[in-house]
């Protein structure tokens, strides 16, 4: 989420208490602004500072393209949360369970294993500790570790090529 300062005129405009948040669990800044994610029960909140005076009077930009009414709904559970009132959870296609985390996880890995050359052997040893890797040609042809990495190869590279974008919007 991207936060601008509000016009001059905008009265009703909150400033962000940094207290009400919390810790945030990685802050950063660059040439964009300040970047904050910050956790809750709900899940992780990414907000982007553009300047110092959006942190006194907040505003959020809401690009309108494909995701606008996702981002809408993440706008309006951050107004609610600065408000003080009850958030409940972000949007379902913004949470990931434990076994999308873990299976995101273990493609990125797959994908750096192939990127650095490795083969479909290589991701079911380093990825999958898979000891089929290391048995006869033979025997590995017709191994379910073979056919699990060469999987993880082929949807890792289509996650790194844009295949991300469809976890975005909850496909």
């Amino acid at each position: 989420m991207i936060l601008e300062p509000a016009p001059p005129d905008f009265k009703t405009a909150h400033s962000i208490d940094r207290n009400a948040f919390g810790l945030p669990l990685i802050e950063r800044t660059d040439a964009d602004g300040r970047e904050l994610v910050i956790a809750d029960g709900s899940g992780e909140l990414h907000v982007r500072l553009r300047d110092a005076q959006a942190a006194r009077r907040p505003a959020v930009l809401v690009p309108l393209d494909n995701m606008g009414e996702l981002r809408a709904d993440v706008a309006l559970h951050f107004a609610r949360r600065l408000a003080g009132q009850r958030t409940g959870l972000l949007p379902a296609i913004l949470r990931l369970t434990s076994f999308k985390k873990q299976r995101l996880i273990q493609l990125l890995h797959a994908f750096d294993v192939h990127d650095l050359g490795g083969g479909p052997r290589d991701v079911a040893a380093k990825v999958l500790a898979s000891d089929h890797a290391r048995r006869r040609s033979v025997e590995w042809k017709d191994s379910h570790a073979r056919r699990k990495a060469n999987r993880l190869v082929h949807d890792s590279i289509a996650l790194v090529e844009r295949g991300y974008l469809k976890l975005l919007r909850g496909l």
